[in-house]
């Protein structure tokens, strides 16, 4: 196994040197994808089926009770 470290990972005392202004993190303002999903809405979609089938099977329970 080699000794050699990735860049930043872990700490070995006098190797980190102190943050700079420059490496300050920036905010991120990247956008969501054309393509990615909407997850406010298939969130809605999970809740209003689970909500359908619980009435279905509540009438059948009650029909063939």
């Amino acid at each position: 196994m080699s000794d050699a470290r990735e860049s930043g990972v872990g700490s070995r005392g006098s190797e980190l040197g102190s943050p700079t202004t420059s490496e300050a993190p920036t905010p991120d303002t990247r956008q969501p994808t054309p393509g990615a999903p909407n997850w406010r809405l298939i969130y809605s979609a999970v809740i209003i089926e689970l909500t359908i089938l619980i009435v279905i099977f509540y009438a059948f329970t009650k029909a063939f009770a």
